[in-house]
């Protein structure tokens, strides 16, 4: 069934009411996408009025709007944006957070700009305090507050924005850089990917990773500076915000040697035997390779993961799926495999299905750091 909406705008949210209001406010403000678009809000268990300043909106907001929360338990982004995916219909989806305000065309921008594989790589302005208490709702509703921004802000973020350009045209692994207080992309491309990765809690990465997993999946992200970008209201950091990005608490599981494209906790969650493998391995290992078949998904298509166990004559035989490297601590691997393997998992002399299992496992989850030759899939 069709979608009603063109667009829906998931807002992630936590104890923030009143920069949340002038969010609404400035979408409620938007113009030419009159019943072309939802907003969700995706809040993080907040503790204070924010579920009043959203019921109250929603009795004169000009666009349907919803609520989804959650009990706080530590800072959960990627959770909050996924519970906004499964709550919203359209079939292209823009994310920011509850402290932003837009331009009035901000969300037209956004449509008339939607491409095909293609997700949209947005940004902001950072409002200062002085100037961030200033902003009423006068201000928003009659776009006046665009006319204090200092120029100077305006000629950094064309700065950023030629970068992005010049990133795009070298097909740059990592860069632009998806944030994701304004970023727009297709459902299917999420879907695809299983959205964000829940694992991550706490300030960070969970953008990166996403990110990485798009392209991984073959989504190209350009920049969408060339025609809009928000503007981020003022407020002290979160307690989990580092001084600098290597101290942050996702920076090690960001890392982990082995990511899968579509992540294991997402909008969906599912297990390792849920995966689509292939496993390779030489004629004297066969019955381990019958059972890990058994155990895990064998697939001829579709291929997620490859399972390679060490042998002379063996080579992967995927190029596209996450590559693992099974071998003892004595084999003999030709430099030509273990280079094209993602990450390597050291096994016994008679390795078990069991001991593979976990070690897979740890692997995944990030409690293991065995990467080939310091390569990752996401990086």
């Amino acid at each position: 069934m069709a979608s009603p909406f063109a667009i829906s705008v998931i807002v992630s949210t936590f104890e923030r009411p009143q920069h949340l209001r002038r969010c609404l406010l400035s979408l409620a403000a938007q113009r030419d996408v009159t019943g072309e678009f939802e907003v969700i809000v995706a809040d993080d268990g907040s503790r204070d009025e924010t579920a009043d300043t959203v019921a109250a909106f929603r009795k004169t907001a000009p666009f349907p709007l919803k609520f989804y929360t959650h009990p706080h338990d530590g800072f959960q982004l990627a959770r909050c944006r996924n519970s906004g995916i499964r709550a919203s219909v359209a079939p292209y989806i823009l994310f920011t957070d509850g402290d932003c305000i837009f331009p009035p065309d901000h969300l037209r921008r956004h449509l008339d700009a939607r491409r095909p594989g293609v997700a949209r790589a947005g940004d902001c302005i950072r409002i200062d305090q002085t100037m961030s208490e200033q902003i009423d709702d006068e201000a928003i509703r009659t776009s006046t507050f665009l006319d204090w921004i200092d120029r100077c802000e305006h000629k950094s973020l064309r700065k950023t924005h030629i970068k992005s350009l010049g990133y795009q045209f070298l097909r740059h692994a990592h860069r632009p850089k998806l944030t994701g207080w304004n970023m727009a992309i297709w459902r299917d491309d999420l879907e695809h990917v299983n959205g964000f990765d829940e694992k991550f809690r706490g300030w960070g990465c969970e953008d990166d990773d996403l990110a990485a997993r798009l392209r991984m999946s073959g989504v190209r992200i350009a920049t969408a500076l060339g025609y809009t970008h928000g503007y981020h209201l003022w407020h002290p950091p979160h307690s989990t915000t580092p001084q600098r990005w290597h101290e942050g608490p996702n920076v090690a599981y960001f890392r982990r040697p082995l990511v899968l494209a579509r992540c294991l906790e997402g909008i969906r969650s599912r297990s390792l035997s849920q995966v689509s493998v292939r496993v390779t391995g030489p004629a004297p290992q066969e019955s381990l390779v019958r059972e890990l078949r058994h155990v895990l998904r064998e697939s001829t298509q579709g291929v997620e993961l490859e399972l390679l166990l060490a042998a002379d004559s063996q080579q992967f035989t995927t190029t596209k799926a996450c590559r693992v490297l099974l071998a003892s601590d004595n084999a003999d691997v030709p430099r030509s495999v273990e280079r094209a393997a993602h990450a390597t998992l050291h096994v016994g002399e008679k390795p078990t299905c069991a001991e593979i299992l976990h070690g897979l496992q740890d692997l995944l989850e990030g409690r293991s750091s065995e990467p080939s030759d310091g390569k990752r899939v996401a990086a």
